[in-house]
């Protein structure tokens, strides 16, 4: 959420993750520190609140003495008019100070809230696939690399770059079958999940020759069952065979 310190990495590599685990902590020592000062603001405006409204009931209670007299010629209109003006200041000043009471609580909230956010959590559940980062280092909100990298493991998908000059060929709905690299032997069924309606540059290089790196590809999202006998890894490649109609 913001840049700073992290004070402490929660996870490590193939821990199991559910919903808003906590996944690392940033430095939150300054906005605590403002939240000790915010805490003794409640305190003093509390005070405030408790003496504002004790001089509105001893104002209010000299109104009611002179209200209270029988014969009102014995009083003076002008103090019955003053004591009136003197409750009504008085009410306006409980009202200030509630309003005080009330904004400093917000200020402890809306800080409360700052220091919960320096906790990261898990937008999902998941595997930590990678943690990139250890407590002491700093965590950007622009880094190229990411701190903590996290996926799902027991539902894979294969992304397929398909050169443009064959992407006319691929239809919705075809299935195709994966072979390992460095295993051409062991098929694995993929089924056609959809495919992606941007064409973009090529960026995953075979290494071949003969490969065109100034072509774009279509990409095609299929889903691979995974097998009990064989490991499979997140962002290991594969080569691609898309069955024809």
């Amino acid at each position: 959420p913001s840049p700073g310190l992290v004070t402490e990495v929660k996870v490590k590599v193939w821990d199991a993750v559910k919903k808003d685990d906590p996944l690392l902590i940033l430095d939150d020592r300054e906005l605590k520190a403002a939240l000790l000062k915010q805490q003794a603001a409640i305190t003093v405006s509390q005070a405030n609140l408790d003496v504002t409204r004790a001089q509105l009931a001893k104002m209010q209670d000299m109104l009611d003495r002179l209200k209270s007299v029988t014969d009102q010629r014995a009083i003076s209109q002008d103090d019955l008019k003053n004591r009136t003006n003197d409750v009504a200041v008085a009410k306006a000043e409980v009202t200030a100070a509630q309003a005080q009471l009330d904004a400093a609580k917000a200020d402890v909230k809306q800080t409360e809230m700052l220091v919960e956010r320096l906790t990261v959590r898990a937008p999902k559940a998941g595997t930590i696939l990678q943690v990139n980062i250890r407590a002491g280092e700093y965590a950007g909100v622009q880094n190229r690399q990411a701190p903590l990298i996290l996926g799902d493991v027991d539902t894979f998908q294969v992304r397929v770059d398909v050169d443009e000059q064959n992407a006319l060929a691929v239809r919705s709905g075809q299935d195709a079958t994966a072979f390992l690299k460095g295993d051409s032997k062991t098929p694995y069924p993929l089924k056609f999940e959809r495919i992606e309606p941007f064409v973009i540059p090529k960026i995953s290089l075979t290494g071949a020759s003969t490969e065109r790196v100034d072509t774009r590809v279509l990409q095609v999202i299929y889903r691979l069952q995974k097998p009990k006998d064989t490991p499979l890894y997140v962002g290991q490649q594969v080569d691609v065979f898309i069955a024809g109609n």
